[in-house]
């Protein structure tokens, strides 16, 4: 018998909902069956016990599993599939029927997701499936996230340290690109001030962090194909090549460049009906950490190599009167073409050395004068 499974999956217990996913009406043996599994499974620890325990009861059934995306699912996917059982994960923001229902419970959406699953089945698409990566390349995502954090905060410290001089009138014998370089802080340590040696404190705690996490990412990818193409690109520092490894993982999977484009959420939305105005905002879709960072790709691939096609899009898009920052989501968009063309090709980027290595120590000093809501692309729009 085939079999549509809905689960509703939390950090502790979990509800399934089976339905007969076969065309015609419901054998009677059948349909025992499918109420004995939806009362066992009606409220169950989300343990792998119980889930070797449901795939030992469907062991003699084609059972296809529909889960919403969230933080566990990445390991119970892996341990029902694991198992033998055909799982899919889909993008939350596309189960409309469940976070548009009026109806808010465990149950009811269990049920929702199975009827999702049944007409998945026979052919209808109304969600888009997620990519799961194998725990490894997970771990290595989560190393590029914690190395993003912790320069995130550097920039947070010292943004605090130039409001303070400001606020102060505090000046200093010259202008520093990075206020938390080791001659700056010296400087400002001479002024006595307590809210400035905090500051300090943090800065320097906070450097050494990041230069070791930075240590351990490079490690990490140093050898992949992948990272060393995307690396070559000027625009892109470890951390960005690193990260944007550890989400394509395999380009193959991706059948053209817009595609490719679309799962970072930089395309347009589709909207034509009646007199409605066509500039639509993006989708917003893939990883949102990684459009952060691609605009940071964009900042500088523009300023130091003013020849590339992206850099030329981009100044063509401000003269005609486009926003800096809608022009800048379209030139990300460009830019991902080019990653997309040169793993394609396997083909290194051919750069200029000096605007290469001058795009890469650009990297850190942008987060200090931006911050993640100014690079936020929620109003941004497209011809």
């Amino acid at each position: 018998m085939r079999i549509a499974i809905g689960i509703d999956l939390h950090s502790k217990r979990s509800v399934a909902n089976a339905v007969y996913a076969e065309y015609g009406d419901v054998p009677e043996r059948h349909a025992k069956f499918l109420r004995e599994f939806n009362e066992a499974f009606s409220d169950f620890p989300s343990t792998p016990k119980w889930f070797k325990k449901m795939a030992d009861t469907l062991q003699k059934h084609e059972a296809w599993i529909l889960i919403e995306n969230s933080t566990k699912t990445h390991d119970v996917y892996w341990y029902l599939t694991n198992l033998g059982m055909n799982v899919v994960i889909a993008q939350a923001q596309d189960l409309y029927r469940i976070t548009k229902s009026v109806k808010k419970t465990d149950r009811n959406d269990s049920s929702e997701l199975a009827g999702y699953m049944r007409r998945r089945i026979h052919g209808e698409c109304e969600f888009a499936e997620c990519y799961m990566p194998s725990p490894e390349w997970m771990t290595r995502r989560e190393l590029c996230r914690g190395l993003s954090a912790e320069k995130d905060y550097l920039a947070v410290t010292k943004r605090r340290i130039r409001a303070h001089l400001l606020l102060h009138g505090i000046k200093l014998t010259r202008e520093y690109g990075d206020i938390t370089c080791d001659r700056a802080l010296k400087e400002l340590a001479d002024y006595k001030d307590p809210y400035l040696m905090m500051q300090i404190k943090y800065a320097i705690d906070c450097r050494k962090r990041v230069d070791f996490n930075e240590r351990v990412v490079e490690q990490t990818f140093s050898g992949m194909r992948m990272y060393e193409l995307i690396h070559s690109i000027p625009g892109f520092g470890i951390l960005s090549a690193a990260y944007f490894t550890s989400l394509i993982i395999d380009v193959s999977r991706f059948p053209n460049s817009s595609s490719f484009t679309a799962s970072f959420g930089v395309v347009p939305k589709m909207r034509s009906s009646a007199d409605s105005n066509p500039n639509c905002s993006t989708t917003h879709r893939g990883d949102e950490m990684a459009r952060y960072l691609l605009m940071f790709c964009v900042l500088s691939h523009v300023k130091h190599v003013p020849k590339s096609v992206v850099s030329k899009m981009y100044r063509r898009l401000v003269a005609k009167g486009k926003k800096k920052r809608e022009a800048l989501v379209a030139a990300g968009r460009k830019l991902l073409t080019v990653v997309y063309a040169v793993l394609r090709d396997d083909r290194m980027y051919v750069a200029d050395l000096d605007e290469l290595i001058r795009s890469r120590e650009e990297e850190d000093g942008q987060r200090e004068d931006l911050t993640f809501e100014d690079l936020s692309e929620k109003e941004d729009k497209f011809d």
